[in-house]
């Protein structure tokens, strides 16, 4: 009995050691329904790093703030600022997107400075 508990305990312990956060299984579907490389849609959300600026990159953002509430967690910590990002507007929402996301990161680079 001691035995089967043990497993069972180091069983749910791996299932919850192995469960991705939702917002980076979001960032999966949505770089694959939008045709990024899983790696460069995580590096572009964690570190702002991004090789080339293709339209797939700004219908992923665009998917990202459709489906997550990472805009208004940006949006919330550059409350303070001046800023004019809600005002950028596009016909395109990949591109309206990834317009604001590349105001917002600029803003939050000032200030790791």
């Amino acid at each position: 009995m001691q035995l089967l508990l043990a497993f069972v305990l180091l069983l749910g312990l791996s299932v919850s050691a192995t469960k991705e956060p939702e917002e980076v299984k979001i960032a999966g579907e949505c770089a694959k329904e939008n045709h990024v490389i899983k790696k460069e849609a995580l590096d572009l959300l964690m570190s702002y790093r991004l090789k080339k600026i293709t339209h797939n990159v700004m219908c992923f953002i665009n998917c990202m703030f459709e489906r997550t509430n990472t805009l208004q967690k940006v949006k919330e910590k550059v409350a303070k600022e001046n800023h004019n990002c809600d005002s950028i507007k596009d016909a395109d929402k990949c591109a309206e997107s990834f317009q604001k996301f590349q105001c917002l990161v600029k803003i939050q680079m000032k200030w790791r400075g």
